[in-house]
């Protein structure tokens, strides 16, 4: 069962697919699912992609993987921004120090079919099990969206992994413009 918050409320008591919807700085209308709960808060994920699509690199390179991409740097800058404070002060930083993250291929498939192998203690994101809730539409135009996961390709120079409109696993040279649908962590009370 999905329980679909209208706004944000006092309370960080959430449960696994529950839904919050928002607003960004610029009048974008989000809303983000809940997927995993953690000992220091809950990880949610955007329902829907972001409205522009961008690339992982400038660069057609994978050299660096997620940490090094322009597109970790952006989400955790200007997107980030555009989040509203309301929200942004209920957020835990992940392990990193990123506040904003994209999702893993084994958070979403539950194993890692083009990325680099994880550690074994990720696990498939519950709601991610659907095939309907790893397709994402793309906020600008409505359309399915492919969108970026944070690894890099295994047996690539310029890949990275990412979700097909279908919500099969594929993957796409760095330098292409594909959706985003960030992760972010709401901290327990």
């Amino acid at each position: 069962m999905m329980v679909k918050r209208s706004e944000m409320v006092e309370t960080t008591n959430y449960n696994v697919e529950d839904i919050i919807s928002f607003e960004l700085a610029d009048g974008e209308k989000v809303e983000a699912m809940a997927m995993k709960q953690e000992a220091d808060g809950m990880i949610f994920m955007l329902v829907d992609c972001l409205k522009d699509e961008e690339c992982m690199n400038e660069e057609d390179s994978n050299r660096g993987g997620w940490d090094a991409s322009d597109l970790r740097v952006k989400l955790n800058g200007e997107i980030l921004e555009r989040f509203p404070a309301e929200i942004r002060e209920q957020m835990v930083a992940f392990a990193n120090g990123d506040m904003l993250r994209l999702p893993t291929e084994k958070e979403i498939f539950g194993v890692n079919e083009y990325g680099e192998t994880e550690d074994e203690s990720v696990e498939q994101f519950a709601p991610m099990k659907l095939r309907r809730n790893r397709i994402a539409f793309q906020g600008h135009n409505g359309n399915w969206e492919w969108y970026w996961l944070a690894n890099k390709h295994k047996r690539s120079a310029s890949y990275f992994a990412l979700v097909a409109s279908s919500g099969s696993a594929g993957c796409n040279s760095a330098s292409d413009a594909r959706g985003v649908r960030p992760a972010f962590k709401i901290k327990n009370l």
